[in-house]
């Protein structure tokens, strides 16, 4: 039988992000990129599962015109970061690591879609000051996952292995197909945003997730089973104040789940978006990052 034609891959690194990377106390390396207005108010920003620092790439220009300080960790096993059994529970730690290497005194922190754990994990750091989810997944209890994310939990808790092969196989997908075969796993259909093209935003997608399992899919798959089971700490117990923002269409993440959040969180506000789930981060990422940036610089 005849083997099928070799497809070359296409170049997906991005190009445009100035990433660096710090050495933890456990000689790990941390790797991150930092967009917006590099002398503006810090903000962390988790990216989602799967996913990596790429994604914050589609809120560069309303960083920059809102003066905040994008800094995107790709956590350990994403990207350029290495891997490490980092759970919910010991993430602040390399949140707080990267936030001491730049000099970060107080900040914020926005996380979108599976980042949305990671944010409000760092609730116990004295330099967040606030907090601001995007499509974020919730604890198992509240029970609102979309189909797919119910499946992918499932398979993560029961057959690790059978979750990477799938998510090996859509890598190698993604690497031999446009850019519209990653959006369509967040997204109905491509947005746009002020800045940037419907075209633009596919690519930064599609570079998103390469970049997601450069290193493999373990991480990713931990990350799916991490999130699928009881998370460390109450929802009751985040004290800083919480914007949360929930697509109306979100496949993903249902609309529940935002409504769930924003109820059980003490000092929380819901809005609501007329949009899936990646046009939530497009359509109200501006929103997250004015919500949490200081009302006065100093």
């Amino acid at each position: 039988m005849r083997s099928p034609p070799q497809v070359p891959a296409v170049d997906w690194r991005p190009t445009d992000a100035d990433t660096a990377a710090l050495s933890l106390p456990d000689d790990r390396r941390l790797a991150y990129a930092t967009y917006g207005d590099p002398d503006g108010d810090p903000v962390l920003f988790c990216h989602g599962t799967p996913g990596s620092h790429v994604v914050a790439r589609l809120l560069d220009t309303p960083a920059r015109e809102r003066g905040v300080r994008l800094i995107a960790p790709d956590r350990p096993g994403i990207g350029g970061s290495t891997d490490a059994p980092v759970g919910l529970d010991d993430w602040p730690a390399d949140a707080a690591a990267l936030l001491s290497h730049l000099g970060v005194e107080s900040a914020a922190a926005v996380g979108f879609s599976g980042g949305g754990p990671f944010a409000l994990a760092c609730h116990r750091l004295p330099e967040i000051e606030r907090i601001a989810l995007v499509g974020s997944s919730g604890p198992p209890e509240i029970g609102s996952t979309g189909r797919v994310q119910q499946f992918v939990g499932t398979l993560s808790r029961h057959a690790p292995w059978a979750l990477g092969r799938l998510f090996r196989l859509q890598r190698w997908v993604a690497l031999r197909r446009g850019p519209s075969y990653a959006v369509d796993f967040v997204a109905d259909e491509t947005p746009e945003t002020d800045a940037l093209s419907a075209d633009e935003v596919a690519r930064i997608v599609r570079a998103d997730m390469l970049t997601a399992m450069a290193r493999g899919p373990s991480a990713v798959v931990r990350e799916q089973r991490l999130l699928s089971e009881p998370w460390p700490f109450d929802l009751a117990d985040v004290s800083v104040p919480v914007a949360v923002y929930q697509g109306r269409d979100d496949a993903n993440v249902s609309p529940s789940t935002g409504r769930a959040l924003a109820d059980r969180l003490p000092r929380a506000s819901l809005e609501l978006v007329d949009a899936d789930h990646l046009g939530t981060l497009t359509a109200a990422g501006d929103d997250a990052l004015a919500a949490v940036r200081r009302r006065t610089r100093v």
